[in-house]
């Protein structure tokens, strides 16, 4: 029955176009990294993260808002101005951001390596086409047309996959960075298949009453959080001499990001339901615990499973100079662990417009966690680099708990929190 429930609701769907999501790094990690040096490796996850922080800048917040509004009952054509909206001031702010990182690369203050400047703006111009396929793709999910967002991110991943592949093992790293900028900009045709292109075309409506609101919550907590995140990409880039060793820890992080599709496939499915759900006490405190408790079990089996692989395939297919990544790769699937085990409150907390809790939650941990990961650094190498990840997502998952528990009552107006800090887990 269960099994029937989720392939009903797209999950399977969701799930497989989830793994093909992060085909360009999963597979540009394990297949490409035999046509890259550990360097080079190292290099491409430093260029992915300081983008993905660009990318979360220039969408001004707007996948969040079109989400959330466009999980409610509108008619077609609130649908269609809500979605022009959203994406006439993404763009804006993709073309802010593109200016932001050219003016930081030749300031210097961005990227420690001379390579990765000279590189960074050419990888940086997949913005754009970023954030409006970010936008088109949370329009479908809002309106739960799980089977087609699947589809979509199957084509396009796909395609992304055989051409990165392919003019990496052609021409090494310059044809990694051309070729994905290439894939993304091809991306956003299967996705606009799926959406009716006239509507691209209507005038965007006025604001509705707290739909920038919620998008400047969601810019707010999106960029901590994504800086929060690359947090031990950036000390690495900054303080690690031994650039090889960047590469190591990446390839621990791609394992890690293969895991992580399961947790963001469950969120996928469970945000607009949490939305669509926002008043109803009842029902809140009945799934809430139930459905958090069986991600953090799911994501014990998923985490062990994804380590036994890594003993099989890295020295496998890396050989010896590889081994450091099976000593990073159990800490960061803690983390991961972790972290699966505050996804789904998150998700609640959004589905009742309680964004600003998450953005406290990641505002008081991300400090604390550049703090612990420099420390860590700097006395104990990049193992200590890797547990204090695990040490910031621990802050996190008390600080969402107790949340939880404050958002819950005071959404309900009940005496007593409906979930306690011992049921959510």
């Amino acid at each position: 029955m269960l099994l029937r429930r989720l392939h009903n609701r797209g999950f399977f769907h969701l799930l497989t176009a989830n793994f093909l999501t992060q085909a360009m790094g999963f597979g540009t990690s394990l297949f490409v990294a035999k046509f890259l040096t550990p360097v080079e490796l190292g290099e491409v996850k430093v260029l992915q993260s300081y983008t993905a922080v660009f990318i979360v800048l220039a969408g001004l917040g707007y996948n969040a808002a079109v989400l959330k509004r466009c999980s409610e009952a509108l008619d077609d054509a609130e649908y269609a101005r809500t979605l022009h909206l959203a994406l006439h001031r993404a763009l804006l702010g993709s073309f802010a951001a593109m200016v932001l990182v050219v003016g930081l690369v030749e300031a210097g203050l961005l990227t420690a390596s001379a390579h990765l400047a000279r590189w960074l703006p050419i990888y940086a111009a997949i913005i754009p086409f970023t954030v409006t396929t970010n936008i088109l793709i949370v329009y479908l999910q809002a309106r739960n047309r799980i089977k087609e967002m699947a589809r979509a991110q199957t084509v396009i991943k796909l395609e992304s996959f055989v051409a990165v592949v392919t003019a990496t093992w052609l021409w090494g790293f310059p044809g990694f960075v051309f070729a994905t900028l290439v894939a993304y900009v091809a991306g956003l045709l299967p996705v606009l298949k799926e959406i009716r292109p006239a509507w691209l075309l209507r005038p965007p409506i006025a604001s509705p009453p707290g739909f920038a609101k919620l998008a400047h919550w969601s810019l707010l907590a999106n960029g901590i959080a994504i800086v929060g995140l690359y947090t031990d990409i950036f000390m690495l880039d900054h303080f690690v001499q031994d650039r090889s060793g960047i590469g190591y820890y990446t390839l621990a992080t791609i394992f890690v990001l293969a895991a992580m599709q399961v947790t963001t496939t469950v969120q996928a499915i469970a945000t607009p339901e949490f939305s669509h759900r926002a008043g109803d006490a009842a029902w809140f405190r009945r799934h809430l615990p139930k459905q958090q408790a069986r991600l953090t079990a799911l994501s014990w089996v998923v985490a062990a499973v994804i380590y036994l692989v890594a003993l099989v395939v890295v020295p496998l297919v890396y050989g010896p100079r590889y081994q450091s990544t099976l000593v990073y790769l159990p800490i960061l699937l803690l983390r991961f662990v972790v972290w699966s085990s505050y996804a789904i409150i998150g998700v609640a907390l959004f589905g009742l417009g309680l964004v600003r809790y998450n953005v406290l939650a990641i505002a008081v941990a991300t400090p604390i966690g550049f703090v612990l990961s420099y420390l860590w650094l700097r006395h104990y190498g990049i193992v200590g680099l890797a547990w204090a990840q695990v040490a910031t997502a621990l802050c996190t998952l008390g600080i969402q708990l107790i949340q939880a528990r404050i958002g819950l009552r005071r959404s309900f107006q009940v005496a007593d929190a409906a979930v306690t800090t011992t049921t959510l887990l």
